[in-house]
């Protein structure tokens, strides 16, 4: 259910963006710079994995 209400709300702003208008604000999807963040956390977890653990920075 989680991935149906991400894809319907992105569903929403392509559609205004098609007719020239900007997405709800009440809109809740993703951004890429969310996909950004979360790409380093797992970098990082991944670099602390192989540090024994130890505290990296991302």
């Amino acid at each position: 259910e989680g991935f149906a209400n991400i894809y319907s709300e992105v569903a929403l702003a392509i559609k205004a963006a098609r007719v020239g208008k900007k997405p709800l604000k009440s809109a809740h999807f993703p951004t890429i710079d969310d996909g950004v963040k979360g790409l380093a956390f797992i970098e990082a977890a991944v670099k602390s994995s192989k540090a024994n653990g130890k505290w990296v920075k991302p």
